[in-house]
């Protein structure tokens, strides 16, 4: 799927609208009959951005910063759901599995990490955040990469049948009630898939690209992608698997197309298609335990 091409043939991470062209030769000049720069011209032309501009530091921070938004907003959701029931006398232990307190938080803090993650970017980058994260809205294949999304889901489902899934896993507590489900769900095709990519394909991607190079970088952003959802899987080694080949593909669609918005649309198609086969096999989320035995 991802066409590699060397550095020596085009920037991948400057293109210019989708679908993609071939961009000019660094080092090639283009002025009329290739002519050199005079030393005054040469002089009076501006550095050029090196990108990323971000550190490893600034990926860390970031990192740092969601786990204590996460951390500190989960406590503070789980001591207003106590209050709340405190005339239910609804223990600490149950609260703390509540499916509607663990998402809420998580809604509560994953747009101050994006904030946290817009300043960084900004602090480094003359552009503004969209042009320097490499957004790039992909215009009219907006609904192609959606439904390739979907697609994929189907594909990924189909071929997990054939590897030992287990059949309970941590994620199923999150889908403990209607109202639970039906907020993972929109929390799933919208802040999550956002948060991920401007994480992983936005600022983590490119870093590791300039320093290992494509290939390496590929594989390590599948893998890091694959870790964070550890815990929801239970570190099983097959849903780990199918959740690394995901990973890889969203990252080589960044890396083929230079747009992280481009992954976003196929990742929030990817995720909308497995909540829509839960919706269905589930009856509307009203009998969750046909799916999740």
């Amino acid at each position: 799927m991802c066409k590699e091409m060397s550095d020596a043939s085009r920037d991948p991470f400057q293109p210019p609208s989708l679908p993609l062209r071939t961009e000019s030769t660094p080092g090639v000049i283009e002025s009329a009959g290739d002519l050199p720069l005079s030393a005054a011209e040469t002089q009076s032309k501006p550095p050029q951005a090196v990108f990323p501009p971000w550190s490893g530091w600034d990926v860390a921070a970031v990192l740092g910063f969601t786990l204590a938004a996460v951390f500190v907003l989960s406590s503070a959701a789980l001591g207003i759901a106590h209050l709340l029931t405190s005339k239910q006398h609804v223990s600490w232990s149950d609260l703390a599995s509540n499916s509607s307190v663990l998402i809420g938080s998580q809604i509560a803090a994953y747009p101050a990490v994006i904030l946290f993650m817009i300043l960084i970017v900004r602090s480094k980058s003359r552009e503004s955040f969209a042009k320097a994260i490499r957004w790039n809205w992909p215009g009219n294949a907006v609904v192609g990469f959606f439904v390739s999304g979907a697609i994929f889901a189907v594909a990924v489902e189909f071929a997990s049948r054939w590897l030992p899934i287990p059949k309970s896993l941590p994620v199923d507590k999150y889908f403990s009630d209607v109202a639970g489900a039906y907020l993972l769900a929109a929390f799933g095709v919208t802040l999550a898939p956002l948060l991920e990519e401007l994480f992983f394909r936005g600022m983590l991607y490119p870093l590791l690209r300039k320093v290992w190079g494509v290939k390496a970088a590929v594989l390590v952003t599948a893998a890091a992608f694959a870790s964070i959802h550890g815990a929801q899987l239970g570190y099983a080694w097959a849903p780990l698997l199918s959740i690394f080949a995901v990973g890889l593909v969203f990252t080589l669609v960044r890396e083929r197309t230079g747009s992280v918005a481009a992954s976003f649309l196929m990742h929030c198609g990817y995720n909308f298609m497995l909540f829509a086969m839960l919706w269905i096999g589930s009856d509307h989320f009203r009998h969750l335990e046909k799916v999740m035995s």
